[in-house]
């Protein structure tokens, strides 16, 4: 117990009522502050702004283990300038070549899609489906095709020959390299996605 003076002689007060006393002049002094100033909150986060980057798939299956995104990523990485298959849906700008409105998915890709699209569906129709590992394919050889893109994504045959790979293993990408392990279906997607993310 604390003793306090008071006007009329000594008077005992509790140790709880001393604690919320002191915890009610801090919350004063900080609604005080509060209006003078508020403070600024800064939050930093690990993933990247701008385009994304490109990278081989047995250097993606060693930098992470699809837990979580590495700050850096393998030293053969270089930036990608894609589109995700959103933009590309929307955009009225696509390659010279390509109809948006007519260009067959199987056709440009050199391979039907393997899951829930029609044998016949356009590449706009598959991008409007944009979370289906077709519509991130699609993305990634409009990308291509478009011009600027560093391997593994360097051209449209080298897609076509990726999207191949994907239907051999059944929605997962296997590296060439014997010594790489194969991605699974959701780190396929996930690595196709950083030539846009």
């Amino acid at each position: 117990m604390q003793q306090t003076e008071s006007g009329s002689g000594t008077q005992r007060e509790s140790a709880p009522a001393a604690a919320v006393r002191g915890t009610e002049s801090r919350r004063r002094m900080l609604r005080r502050s509060l209006g003078m100033a508020a403070p600024v909150v800064l939050t930093l986060t690990s993933t990247p702004v701008s385009a994304g980057v490109c990278v081989t798939a047995s250097s993606f299956v060693s930098a992470s283990t699809f837990a979580s995104r590495q700050t850096t990523l393998p030293s053969r990485s270089r930036p990608c300038n894609g589109l995700s298959p959103t933009a590309w849906a929307e955009s009225m700008d696509w390659p010279v070549g390509v109809d948006r409105n007519t260009a067959i998915f199987k056709d440009v890709l050199d391979g039907a899609p393997i899951s829930g699209f029609l044998p016949n569906v356009t590449l706009l129709e598959v991008l409007q489906q944009p979370n289906t590992l077709e519509a991130y394919v699609a993305a990634v050889w409009l990308n291509a095709y478009n011009g600027g893109m560093p391997p593994p994504f360097e051209d449209g045959d080298a897609v076509k020959a990726i999207w191949a790979n994907i239907r051999f293993n059944h929605g997962a990408y296997s590296p060439p390299d014997l010594n790489a392990q194969p991605l699974t279906p959701a780190g396929t997607r996930e690595w196709l996605a950083l030539s846009w993310q």
